[in-house]
């Protein structure tokens, strides 16, 4: 059974602990919240890469990997994210829990204190940033902005939400642009990364079988919780519940040989803060968010219009995305079969099976979580960005207690915004 604390530890400093027995291992987390977007956006996707190569313990990834291989082969990571509108950049840790580690007592609080460590004492030259650090990782930051393009499958939804949310901050990349990543030096950088500490929300997470006033103690003891008199709040994301003006179709050619087709929609409003977010998962999963789905079984297996298509809520945002991939000359006729499906589902075209397969493979989904600890940590961290705490096991229930009638409105809020098609030029 799991048990779920939250508490505040200081100015802009949360805990959250998954207090369990299920799993060999914990995970623990320190996360900065910021803004999506900036001046400064491509400098904070570099810092958490640059804080990894040393502390002034730890000079530099030898001297931390030897220290995380004492510690019985634990593990830490950089990591940049884009919840909504809010970016999240630090740490992800994990190591052996300490309940199934014979002699092993200690092992937590040793990885809490090598995660403040790198946030807070990072291995400095002149007082900024070495050099050598920072040059090598703001070329590893332009090489994955430019990586950005290189999978269609991947670059055509993030094109959509550019087109689509291009007066918003999700419509931003969490890396930043390349010009930004150009101009990153150690004294730039350095400063983006005190004002990153003054400023953001901090999101500590722990998910294993310490007591959670025990890990309170823990984090206490860095200063992960020391006081802070500039901390900004994070805005709410921008939710536009209705397209502005008439759905828009852009068409770009690359040099794919299979076609994208991106549809983005407006959701009347439905999203973590807002409206009946449990019902439009359940309309999103009839639609298109299964393999029991309208668009998988009738625009993909029945007419063979794409080689594949889905539908994704974006609930932090408010916004649906239905991706497929087709040949050129079935454009048209697969963007009004995908319309045709959503019609069917505002007209209430849904039949009893299709319905109860769709709330199963939701049940299962958020079953599955509770099943993955680093599942958990990013399902916990997208609650803290929107200022939502739901637990999976209340989102079960909503969803169990959805009605028909329900769905239907979900579906009948939905308004096309934008149509957005890569078209193959190789091949």
């Amino acid at each position: 059974m799991q048990q779920v604390t939250r508490k505040k530890l200081g100015e802009g400093v949360a805990l959250t602990c998954v207090t369990t027995p299920r799993f060999k291992r914990a995970v623990l987390r320190v996360m900065l919240l910021l803004p999506l977007g900036g001046a400064e956006a491509a400098c904070r996707a570099c810092l958490p890469q640059v804080l990894r190569r040393g502390t002034a313990k730890l000079p530099d990834l030898r001297a931390i990997g030897e220290t995380l291989d004492e510690r019985y082969g634990a593990r830490i990571e950089g990591v940049v994210r884009k919840e909504g509108e809010t970016l999240c950049i630090g740490f992800l840790a994990d190591c052996i829990d300490e309940a199934y580690a014979p002699g092993a007592d200690g092992l937590t609080a040793g990885v809490i204190a090598l995660l403040a460590d790198l946030l807070y004492d990072p291995c400095l030259q002149d007082g900024v940033f070495r050099a050598a650090d920072v040059e090598g990782e703001r070329g590893a930051l332009l090489d994955r902005i430019a990586a950005q393009k290189n999978d269609p499958r991947l670059w055509a939804p993030r094109r959509l939400t550019e087109l689509m949310c291009a007066d918003e901050p999700y419509g931003l990349s969490a890396l930043g642009t390349a010009e930004q990543a150009a101009r990153i030096g150690a004294e730039r950088l350095y400063a983006a990364y005190r004002r990153a500490l003054d400023e953001a929300q901090i999101e500590l997470f722990y998910c294993g079988t310490r007591p959670p006033d025990e890990i309170e103690r823990l984090f206490g003891a860095t200063p992960l919780t020391r006081r802070r008199t500039a901390v900004r709040p994070l805005p709410q994301a921008r939710i536009v519940a209705r397209p502005v003006g008439a759905p828009r179709e852009v068409i770009e050619q690359a040099a794919v040989a299979q076609a994208k087709l991106s549809l983005g929609f407006r959701t009347g409003g439905h999203c973590l803060t807002g409206g009946d977010p449990a019902a439009y998962w359940l309309f999103q999963t009839v639609f298109g968010g299964s393999t029991s789905s309208k668009l998988f079984l009738n625009v993909r297996e029945k007419q063979s219009l794409c080689y594949y298509a889905s539908a994704q809520f974006a609930a932090s945002k408010g916004i649906l995305m239905v991706h497929s991939g087709i040949e050129n000359d079935k454009f048209a006729t697969a963007r009004d079969e995908i319309l045709r499906q959503l019609d069917a589902c505002r007209a209430g075209e849904m039949t009893d099976g299709e319905l109860e397969a769709a709330r199963r493979s939701l049940v299962n989904g958020w079953r599955t979580l509770l099943d993955d600890p680093l599942a958990l940590e990013r399902y916990w961290l997208s609650q803290a960005a929107a200022g939502t705490l739901v637990a999976p096991e209340e989102r079960i229930a909503q969803v169990q207690a959805v009605e028909r009638a329900q769905v239907v409105q979900a579906a009948q809020d939905t308004a096309l915004d934008l149509v957005y098609l890569m078209e193959g030029t190789a091949g």
